[in-house]
């Protein structure tokens, strides 16, 4: 199932990352949302879930380049 919850490893952000309930998956699965904003850290601050998508692999999906 790829909402299964691995087993716990190092973050791979510089520092830990303090947040609760937070389950790291493969990514399998391709779903749109929509946030505000990249915070200084590269997360998103508040995210929106709109659906999932069936149009591409997992693997084609890259970061969304804002437009100035």
């Amino acid at each position: 199932m790829p909402l299964d919850v691995p087993p716990p490893r190092e973050s791979r952000f510089g520092s830990p990352l303090e947040v609760s309930r937070v389950h790291w998956v493969k990514p399998e699965l391709v779903v749109e949302v929509t946030y505000l904003t990249w915070t200084e850290d590269n997360l998103l601050r508040q995210v929106s879930y709109q659906g999932e998508r069936q149009d591409k692999p997992a693997r084609q999906v890259v970061r969304a380049v804002p437009h100035p």
